[in-house]
């Protein structure tokens, strides 16, 4: 007679995706870091911030002989580095049941392109690849000092974009705000 073997299930522990977008760098990294301390230790995995393939330093370092890049480039350079943040820190923290923060994540580049007048089907579709956060925080910053939307900023008083670095700042927080209402 075969005998009986009990099968002992393993507990999959999912990962949590927590985004947090908003205007000034400073401020979202701290609201990122303020929603990990509520995570136990061993289950925090980090905060991915923007830029960690380093294409937007490079952007910088090309300097103003490259020429300025259009809203829909910095957009697509965006998306090049979140696809670079889920394949290295993202996705392989939730693989393993961790809990992340990505600073910024989607809405914030969202909200841009919608500031500079970029269709919104076109910048569903690029984003697209980007997985649902479990949580999504919005941090109304005063500023637009550093982080994604300071270097757009920047780069658009380069350009010539139709509108002011301080145009580009007041619409995105419009678009941030207005995406932050109906999520609730």
């Amino acid at each position: 007679m075969a005998r009986a073997h009990r099968t002992t299930r393993v507990k999959v522990r999912r990962g949590t995706l927590i985004s947090v977008d908003g205007i000034e760098a400073a401020e979202i990294v701290a609201a990122a870091r303020a929603q990990l301390a509520e995570v136990p230790r061993q289950r925090r995995a980090g905060v991915s911030l923007w830029d960690a393939s380093g294409v937007f330093d490079d952007l910088v370092v090309a300097g103003r002989d490259a020429g300025a890049p259009s809203p829909r480039t910095l957009l697509l350079l965006y998306a090049a580095d979140l696809a670079f943040r889920l394949r290295w820190e993202i996705r392989p923290a939730l693989a393993e049941g961790r809990v992340v923060a990505a600073a910024p994540y989607v809405a914030t580049p969202l909200a841009f392109g919608r500031a500079a007048g970029l269709p919104t089907g076109w910048l569903k579709q690029l984003f697209r690849f980007a997985p649902r956060p479990a949580q999504a925080c919005y941090v109304d910053g005063s500023s637009a000092r550093s982080g994604f939307i300071g270097f757009c900023c920047e780069q658009l008083t380069l350009n010539v974009s139709g509108f002011s670095a301080r145009e580009a700042v007041a619409r995105t927080r419009q678009h941030l705000t207005a995406s932050a209402r109906s999520r609730r």
